[in-house]
């Protein structure tokens, strides 16, 4: 087994283990050196194998035989070299008279605790022809290097404080030219998953993984706060193509990561089934009940703590509920006008971040009309039968044909694919996932999941590929946003 380090001189490593490339952070080469024969002892412990390592660093490169027993010994050792530009030395032999540079020093083989501990010492410099030595005169006129403007990928994109020899400055900017010691690149954290997070369990300091690095801007994406209320709408005019597991999910997502300040609200005239399938906070308060009480909230006396009578909180998930009218029988339903979705939307956008609108079926109803009128971001459920797919279509295609914000609105969908039954319907999901891509600006895919199939619905009960999938789809709606 071989393993090749590479360090460079902000402490960032290129690890090569057997052809499989890792990324590392550290402070400084002496940790990145320290944590990289770690990382080695490690793999050969627990591979019984002896490990050749080969480390290239500032301060030259040295190659180790690491044995599986946790000794190594250090097989070869060579210093780092540095080229002098010839225009560089021109410049100096002009400058002065040439004197002749003395032969460096042989540099002794490192022991493995020197490796571990001690400072990189000074590199010797290889010049192709004799450098003039300069005087005490013109070291106080001669110019120093200029700052470059190339972008830097270890400061973060900025442009490099490094100077190049070009234009003279004065020794009073010294000052502005030192390095920040608090304003360092952001360095992702160690691997948390897999085989990586297991050894780090152990001390070491492994990089995550392309999957993890996923996963991590995918949270990053969702956890961020954008200014101003949004809200989502969720539509197929469909009955069960999904539209209520996906509020459900996507309202756990932004509550779960965001920090709260999440709604989800059953627009729906027809009995919808939202407080069927999440949690009541102990009373039965509905749309209806909070009709007669948006005068009050939308004032300054209003209280955020007050909306509890009205909403069912989710413990588990973070967000709130607010309930369509669900009266059946001789009851006598309560329709919700355009007028008061505005009402009701008023006070949403007072009280909460992100609004979750699940649509209902009857498109063109009046409390339909007015949530599009409210929509930042349309999302379109899907599940992974035909039917589903034509109520998904025909959706898209009526906000393609409305006025200039329902056709923004459909540019910028988002499509959730649900795949309904095991098995097969995965082949079906992705044929419906490539219909739909080049119509929409994102294509989600979720796995069936019986959690999501029976009951009322918990982010927790579902497997981990489903939160997952979840949270990537929370991220697509994120982006238009």
């Amino acid at each position: 087994m071989r393993m090749t380090a590479t360090i460079d001189s902000t402490g960032a490593v290129h690890l090569d283990t057997d052809g499989e490339t890792t990324q590392e952070n550290h402070s400084t080469v002496g940790d990145a050196r320290r944590s990289v024969m770690a990382t080695a002892k490690a793999l050969a412990e627990q591979t019984n194998q002896d490990m050749q390592l080969h480390i290239e660093d500032p301060a030259g490169s040295r190659t180790f035989l690491v044995g599986a027993d946790g000794t190594s010994r250090q097989e070869s050792a060579a210093p780092a070299t540095v080229q002098v530009p010839a225009e560089s030395v021109a410049t100096a032999e002009r400058a002065a008279a040439p004197v002749e540079s003395p032969e460096p020093e042989p540099v002794p083989a490192a022991a493995e605790e020197d490796l571990a501990v001690a400072p990189a010492a000074p590199a010797p410099v290889e010049s192709p022809t004799p450098v003039a030595a300069a005087t005490e005169e013109d070291q106080a006129v001669a110019p120093v290097a200029a700052t470059s403007t190339a972008p830097n990928p270890f400061l973060g994109g900025r442009p490099s404080t490094a100077r190049t020899a070009a234009e003279p400055a004065a020794a009073g900017n010294r000052r502005e030219s030192l390095p920040s010691f608090v304003d360092r690149p952001e360095v992702d954290a160690p691997a948390q998953h897999g085989w990586r997070g297991a050894l780090n369990q152990l001390g070491l300091h492994l990089a995550p993984s392309a999957a993890e690095l996923s996963q991590r801007q995918d949270e990053a994406a969702v956890s961020a706060h954008w200014p101003g209320p949004r809200t989502i709408a969720v539509l197929n005019p469909k009955g069960g193509a999904g539209k209520t597991p996906t509020v459900i999910c996507l309202s756990a997502v932004f509550a779960r990561l965001s920090g709260g300040g999440v709604l989800a609200w059953d627009n729906n005239n027809s009995l919808g089934s939202l407080g069927w399938r999440t949690f009541d906070a102990g009373h039965e308060s509905t749309v209806v009940d909070l009709l007669g009480r948006t005068e009050h909230f939308i004032t300054s006396e209003a209280r955020v703590g007050d909306l509890s009578e009205y909403v069912h909180h989710q413990p588990a998930d973070r967000y709130d509920v607010l309930r369509s009218d669900d009266r059946s029988g001789d009851q006598e339903r309560h329709m919700v006008t355009g007028d008061e979705v505005d009402r009701l939307h008023a006070v949403a956008a007072k009280y909460y971040r992100a609004i979750v609108m699940d649509s209902g079926n009857t498109e063109r109803g009046a409390n339909w009309q007015a949530m599009i009128g409210h929509a930042d971001q349309v999302v379109i459920p899907v599940k992974s039968v035909d039917d589903a797919a034509e109520g998904a279509s025909r959706v898209l295609a009526a906000l393609h044909a409305g006025d200039e914000h329902a056709q923004g609105l459909a540019r910028n969908a988002v499509v959730v694919v649900l795949c309904c039954e095991p098995g097969h319907q995965k082949t079906k999901a992705k044929e419906l996932a490539e219909e739909f891509a080049p119509y929409v600006r994102a294509v989600a895919t979720i796995p069936y999941d019986r959690a999501l199939v029976e009951g009322r619905v918990r982010f927790t009960a579902m497997t981990p590929a489903t939160r997952r999938a979840w949270l990537r789809a929370g991220a697509a709606v994120r982006e238009g946003l």
